[in-house]
């Protein structure tokens, strides 16, 4: 009797458990956010002005120097949850996209 009661709680913990982290990953405002930059980042392309990549991507979370070197300036977006880098949209020093660096 107590084994068929125990085994019930368990079962239940553990659904409370799933559902709280399918919230937190899923159900988060940031997690929207996440997934729309993911699908806008596929619009922009090389050769975008800064005007057009606003337009798509909106505000970036941060703005950064270039890999390549100071005048450059780069654009941060966040990653989906669980993404070991950001998405970077790189300008030149015309503020022409020359190069983009997808979420991995």
């Amino acid at each position: 009797m107590n084994y068929k009661r125990n085994r019930i709680i368990l079962l239940i913990v553990l659904f409370g458990i799933l559902a709280f982290i399918f919230g937190v990953i899923f159900l988060h405002p940031n997690a929207s956010k996440a997934r729309n930059n993911v699908e806008n980042s596929k619009r922009i392309i090389i050769g975008m002005n800064k005007a057009e990549v606003l337009k798509i991507m909106g505000t970036p979370d941060a703005k950064r120097l270039s890999f390549e070197n100071s005048i450059d300036s780069m654009y941060y977006y966040e990653p989906p949850f669980a993404a070991s880098e950001g998405i970077y949209i790189q300008f030149d020093n015309r503020e022409i996209v020359n190069k983009i660096f997808p979420y991995e």
